[in-house]
């Protein structure tokens, strides 16, 4: 199955061959300097800060900040890719970059979606 729907052994072997030569890996750790800790403690002082282990969806958010947008878009690409389910294995809303009309003083113009959000004109 992929993204919840079933699929043939060939799709599925196809699919897991790419994300293999992508070589996604999902962190296990991060590290957390001290200067982004309110309250260290003596040894985090020390150690100048301390080694924080990430639950599954942390885990994707990290990886997620550090990838392409190139990388980003290639899960679009995967059969039966849905955004809702996306987000609700990774935690990451997936955004996409298509264009919206926006009309400002009787004027229409094309933006993408994203900065349609980001100017308060989109929800």
């Amino acid at each position: 199955m992929i993204f919840n729907k079933k699929v043939t052994e060939e799709v599925y072997g196809k699919t897991k061959s790419a994300m293999i030569v992508k070589n996604f890996k999902l962190p296990i750790s991060t590290w957390v300097d001290i200067k982004n800790i309110k309250t260290p403690s003596d040894t985090q002082k020390q150690l100048g800060g301390y080694l924080k282990t990430l639950n599954y969806k942390d885990a994707w958010t990290e990886m997620w900040s550090g990838l392409s947008q190139e990388d980003k878009q290639f899960f679009s690409t995967l059969p039966n890719f849905d955004t809702e389910i996306f987000e609700k294995i990774t935690g990451i809303k997936y955004e996409t970059e298509d264009d919206v009309d926006i009309t400002v003083e009787g004027k229409t113009i094309k933006i993408s979606r994203k900065s349609a959000k980001a100017l308060g004109l989109l929800t």
